[in-house]
């Protein structure tokens, strides 16, 4: 038989030509690496598996809090330049994104809404499950509700057990009388016509006429200091006082201008507008293009800030 003289043959058996101890441990070797390998493979499987059986609301949950999440990891937050004022009771929906809630936590205020769930005091609002102390802090100054409830009548009573009629009215002693047994019902504003006012003690003709006919201009009060705007209240602190007692109000029966669709006319005839801020609002509206949210009217010149926190809580973007 013919030796092969191949270098190259010569050279390849001489690689694998090993001792007994060599080829044992070569053999380990590979039966390591294939079994780390199929240690891989079948955890990847397993995986990836199982991540089809993940509850889909989880995995809904996780989208959302990437999406509202910056770089930092953090849940977003409105800045201040995009807050406005707003009654977390009628707020819309497009306004509670726009201040940095997601889909689905406004979802969640909604139906505490809609289950007859009312916010009666700022801090009501920070015990929103979606509210952070940090979000609470920068929205607190534009929530326009009180900072606190006032005493209830019994313990105010109790306190000022004195309380007697203003000296300065003129009206009935049965009036006076009724006043200070309190046999009265108090009057919620933003509904009851100058019939069920002028029922009220002390609560003349002039004041149910004045009350009702600023209440239409406005689209109702958000604020009992309101009062004092109308005309036949001013300079009248006793009777404001008396009203503080005979009056409460409900901010969801407020109307709110569609800011995108009214005629001129309609937001002029808004006391907090009137003629020069209406048409500059229009005339930014047609050059601009709609509002996204109510925060936008700050765009226009006319519009300072003491314009806009009287102004915005009576509008509204479709």
């Amino acid at each position: 038989m013919k030796k092969d003289r191949s270098p190259f043959v010569q050279q390849l058996k001489a690689l694998f030509h090993l001792h007994k101890g060599e080829r044992s441990g070569a053999i380990q070797l590979m039966g390591a690496l294939v079994a780390i390998l199929f240690i891989r493979v079948a955890y990847v499987q397993w995986f990836q598996f199982h991540l089809t059986e993940i509850d889909p609301k989880y995995v809904e949950e996780m989208r959302e809090w990437v999406a509202r999440s910056d770089e930092h990891g953090q849940p977003s937050i409105a800045s201040v330049d995009s807050l406005f004022p707003f009654d977390p009771n009628t707020i819309e929906r497009r306004e509670w994104l726009a201040l940095g809630l997601t889909d689905r936590q406004v979802d969640g205020v909604e139906r505490y809404l809609a289950k007859g769930g009312r916010f009666r005091v700022k801090k009501d609002v920070a015990k929103l499950y979606a509210v952070t102390p940090e979000r609470y802090a920068m929205w607190e100054a534009y929530i326009l509700l009180p900072d606190s409830l006032p005493k209830r009548q019994r313990e105010h009573r109790e306190q000022a057990p004195q309380r007697t009629w203003p000296a300065s009215t003129s009206y009935p002693k049965q009036d006076q009388e009724r006043y200070e047994r309190k046999e009265f019902r108090k009057l919620e504003v933003n509904t009851s016509d100058t019939t069920a006012l002028i029922a009220l003690p002390g609560i003349g003709p002039a004041f149910a006429r004045g009350i009702v006919k600023y209440r239409d201009r406005l689209g109702g009060y958000r604020s009992m200091e309101q009062l004092a705007e109308v005309y036949v209240l001013r300079d009248k602190p006793d009777a404001l006082a008396r009203l503080n007692e005979l009056l409460v109000l409900d901010t969801l029966m407020v109307v709110r201008i569609p800011i995108n669709t009214c005629e001129v006319e309609q937001l002029a005839a808004h006391p907090y507008a009137g003629w020069k801020v209406a048409k500059a609002l229009m005339a930014y509206r047609a050059q601009h293009g709609p509002f996204r949210t109510v925060a936008d009217i700050r765009g226009c010149a006319l519009i300072d800030e003491a314009v806009f926190r009287k102004l915005a809580p009576y509008l509204r973007v479709e």
